[in-house]
């Protein structure tokens, strides 16, 4: 006979009973609980947050040549302070079905590459934040997750973990480098490694970026490196004018051309979002009760408020992409916790880092940065992107996306085994793609465009 869990029954009966209102006020101990477990995601979210946004803007820093020494602090704490409003406002208050909105964290090995074909971050982020509107307004994200097939998914998730392992580790082994720190680099990575494979033999892994986190700055001590803490106490900078102008010094950017090249990466972005919803959804249903249907998130309503966060957010001079809160959602999947009561932590979370300013040097702190990025996020995806092909076809087909990608372009990986698995010219059993002639005249359209979008690029 097993022995009963009042806990874990006080838990389920939370999910169970989960029904706040939307598009309504929802109010902590009167529309939902908190409880203590509500800390564990909302924690691991605002490291990982903070973490995410810091890579993508050292990353357009890099691309750009900006000198500014405050700019990757200060547009951190603008993405971190903006997104916690929008969580507590939209996911805690007026609709606790939607998921918060995050990083789009395998975007960030692409910012190079973004660069180089003379991407404007601010056009692309106005249009990832459109196109989305447009896809979750109506409802088709499922006809977009339906056009990728098992190995497109794989192809596409392996390539972004591949690409973001290789950054993370060239920037750390730099840092150490540089630090003249003998051992440092191989040390983190054992310790980073060893930690991975505990946490998931004790079903612990929602730990691996707060463990990882405090892992690195113990690590560093040892050598004698510790956080430079200087940024002080702040609200973020709000005027765009300066951000653009000033800070990153590249002007609006807002001209026909500058969207023409950013089309085809922004509509890779938004094909991102619902294949990692997909696998936080999966996270969920396999943890949560088979009634608890209104604890797991609503896709629709989660994709119209990232739009809205990335449209805005951009215009306001954030580097980031957004996309769900891949680094809270997971974590809250496995404590079995519904949305509200943590996303109400992790804005309060989130804006009490932001304000502080020292919080954030610590988070930017690059052995810190790069084991979570390593660890929390990218190993995770190679993961995931494993257990998606089921088949040998499945696999040739993500071998075209990784190859086309890492040889040419991302984007054209993509395209490629989206043409190749769609037209069955590599036939896959396990694939679920079974299209309509008006489903087909879509994707074809859609390889088109998207095709004749990139080349055009090295036009313009």
């Amino acid at each position: 006979m097993s022995k009963s869990n009042p806990r874990q029954e006080l838990l389920n009966k939370d999910l169970l009973s989960y029904n706040p209102r939307q598009w309504r006020i929802n109010m902590p101990f009167k529309d939902y609980n908190l409880r203590l477990e509500d800390i564990v995601p909302a924690l691991s979210g605002t490291i990982g947050k903070i973490s995410l946004v810091a890579a993508f803007v050292m990353a357009w820093s890099s691309g750009f040549n900006i000198t500014d020494p405050s700019f990757v602090t200060e547009n951190v704490r603008l993405e971190i302070v903006f997104a916690s409003i929008v969580t507590i406002l939209f996911c805690a208050v007026l609709n606790p079905y939607a998921g918060p909105p995050g990083t789009l964290a395998p975007l960030i090995p692409l910012v190079p590459v973004m660069v180089s074909s003379g991407v404007h971050p601010l056009p692309l982020s106005i249009l990832i934040g459109f196109i989305g509107l447009i896809i979750s307004s109506f409802k088709y994200f499922t006809k977009v997750v339906k056009i990728n097939g098992t190995g497109t998914k794989g192809g596409i998730i392996l390539l972004f973990g591949f690409l973001g392992i290789s950054s993370s580790f060239e920037n750390l082994r730099n840092w150490t480098d540089n630090s003249e720190k003998s051992g440092l680099f191989i040390l983190l990575l054992l310790v980073g490694l060893v930690l991975y494979i505990l946490l998931n033999k004790f079903k612990a892994r929602w730990m691996i970026i707060p463990a990882c986190a405090v892992a690195s700055i113990a690590i560093a001590s040892f050598f004698s490196l510790y956080p430079t803490l200087e940024t002080g106490i702040g609200l973020p900078i709000i005027n765009p004018n300066v951000w653009w102008n000033e800070k990153w010094g590249i002007g609006w950017g807002l001209n026909i051309q500058n969207f023409i090249k950013a089309f085809p990466f922004a509509l890779l972005a938004v094909v991102m979002w619902p294949i990692d919803a997909l696998a936080i959804k999966t996270i969920q249903e396999a943890n949560y009760p088979e009634k608890a249907k209104k604890a797991i998130f609503y896709m629709n309503p989660t994709y119209i408020i990232v739009s809205i966060r990335n449209i805005v957010g951009a215009l306001l001079g954030g580097a980031q992409i957004s996309a769900i809160w891949r680094s809270f959602m997971i974590p809250l999947g496995i404590v079995k916790r519904p949305i509200a009561a943590s996303a109400l932590i992790l804005g309060l979370l989130g804006i009490c880092f932001g304000i502080s300013g020292f919080l954030i040097d610590i988070a930017v702190f690059p052995p810190l940065l790069w084991l979570v990025l390593i660890f929390g996020v990218y190993i995770p995806l190679i993961e995931v992107g494993l257990n998606t092909i089921k088949s040998v076809a499945s696999a040739q087909i993500a071998a075209i996306c990784i190859i086309t990608g890492i040889a040419v372009n991302p984007v054209l990986g993509w395209i490629a085994s989206v043409f190749v698995e769609n037209f069955k010219i590599i036939k896959d059993s396990d694939s679920d793609i079974n299209q309509s002639t008006k489903d087909r005249y879509i994707t074809v359209g859609l390889i088109t465009i998207t095709i004749v979008t990139f080349l055009s690029t090295y036009t313009l």
